[in-house]
């Protein structure tokens, strides 16, 4: 089945390309041709179907010139600290100069890579592995402090294709930063991308990374996220996902170092029939570690928001804290919502909370402000931005929560004004508490 999705001459393709060990792509892809493709008898794919995905044949990409695409499509302020690719190929006309620090996996030598990725376990690691056109290497030391930001962009193409890349970042000791991922496709034809993003933190470092996906209603958008945090270390990570044919994203922490502290939080807004699935996993592996996770869900139409979060807290893990919490709106019979947060606790001096729910919006809040004089669709405006937001004022970066506050409500095509008029007022302080 594998062999008929990616053809041997497309791979064939991607082994000329620089940038990636010949012996490691030729394993990779003799592994995936023998494994099936992830099936709802998989438990980690139990409510998410890739049969579509499995009868699409792919093609090799032709080359999209860099004309038809402009920074100012995406509504975002983005700064000249950054780099953009383009159909899955760097654009260096748009990205600031690479240097000994910022370097492409295709022009220097990749830097070692942890040793449970030099054999890719899962179906898509794999494809990834083998297909894999490049990948951004950023080596952040304490004296860098400018907010990085990757823009990834795909636009039309006559074939159907796939853009298969890899990224690593490295914090040294006692650095801060902040990363600004953006995933943008301006086009209805059908595409296949894997992103895999390697993240290491030394001791103190600390990382807040905003990923950001609007992808369209025909991509599948794979993306797998694994983050090692050394003691003191601290990583910030928002995943913010306007939907997509399927859109899966798997993040896991590893805190390896005493008081290594990480915070995972993420809005799926789901419409049509986008189907969002989040996976998480928390590894607690040393004494006084934190995690906190908040996801929520807005549906809507016939879309489908999965979430999976694991918190594991291992024996040598004590005084530990972990916090889950997965949050999902419902705005019509017809939208699905699936939550499974999960404890696994090996160790009795912690202190573990988790909790979900699925619902429609609050009874008692949309009274509650149509007795101030809101009309209906009103109450369930300010209502369903109050959600959204909740996870929103988490950014630390407030210019960019601003702006994705306002990206939300065009995406959700609520009344800009009324929401501005109303959100400041004491209404807001109800609908915040009271909402599911």
């Amino acid at each position: 089945m594998s062999q008929e999705m990616i053809s041997q001459a497309l791979f064939e393709d991607s082994v000329t390309l620089p940038g990636w060990d010949r012996r490691l792509r030729e394993e990779a892809w003799q592994m995936w041709q023998s494994m099936a493709i992830p099936t709802l008898r998989d438990e980690n794919w139990k409510y998410t179907t890739l049969a579509r995905l499995e009868k699409t044949r792919f093609a090799k990409a032709n080359a999209t010139p860099s004309s038809t695409f402009m920074l100012e499509d995406i509504p975002l302020i983005i700064s000249e600290n950054r780099f953009c690719f383009i159909d899955g190929q760097f654009n260096a006309d748009l990205s600031a100069p690479l240097n000994e620090n910022t370097y492409l996996l295709s022009k220097e030598p990749w830097p070692t890579i942890a040793p449970e990725r030099q054999t890719p376990p899962s179906y898509f690691e794999r494809l990834n592995a083998a297909l894999l056109s490049d990948g951004l290497y950023l080596d952040i030391k304490p004296e860098h402090s400018d907010p990085i930001y990757l823009v990834f962009w795909y636009g039309d193409n006559e074939a159907i294709c796939s853009h298969h890349l890899r990224h690593r970042f490295k914090l040294h000791a006692g650095a801060k930063n902040d990363i600004i991922i953006i995933d943008w496709s301006s086009t209805k034809t059908t595409h296949l991308s894997t992103h895999i993003i390697d993240i290491e933190l030394e001791d103190g470092a600390e990382l807040n990374c905003t990923h950001i996906k609007k992808a369209s209603q025909a991509d599948y958008h794979i993306l797998q996220t694994r983050a090692h945090l050394a003691q003191n270390s601290q990583l910030n990570h928002f995943n913010f996902d306007f939907g997509a044919k399927l859109s899966r994203n798997e993040m896991t922490a590893l805190l390896q170092g005493p008081h290594a502290s990480c915070q995972l939080n993420g809005l799926a807004l789901a419409r049509g029939v986008d189907h969002i699935d989040n996976q998480t996993k928390i590894d607690h592996l040393a004494p006084k570690t934190n995690s906190l996770e908040q996801y929520r869900g807005i549906i809507d139409d016939k879309a489908c928001h999965i979430f999976h979060g694991h918190v594991r807290v291992d024996a040598n893990a004590p005084d530990s804290i972990a916090n889950q919490h997965n949050k999902n709106i419902l705005l019509t019979s017809t939208g699905q919502a699936y939550t499974e947060p999960q404890l696994e606790i090996y160790n009795q001096n912690v202190q573990c909370i988790h909790g979900a729910t699925i619902g429609d919006l609050d009874e008692e809040a949309l009274f509650y402000l149509r007795s101030r004089g809101l009309n209906d669709k009103q109450a369930r405006q300010l209502l369903i931005f109050g959600f959204a937001h909740s996870i929103l004022e988490t950014l630390q970066n407030k210019k960019l929560q601003n702006e994705l506050a306002q990206w939300v409500k065009t995406h959700l095509t609520l009344d800009t004004d009324l929401i501005s008029d109303l959100y400041r007022e004491d209404n807001y302080e109800h609908t915040h508490s009271t909402s599911i």
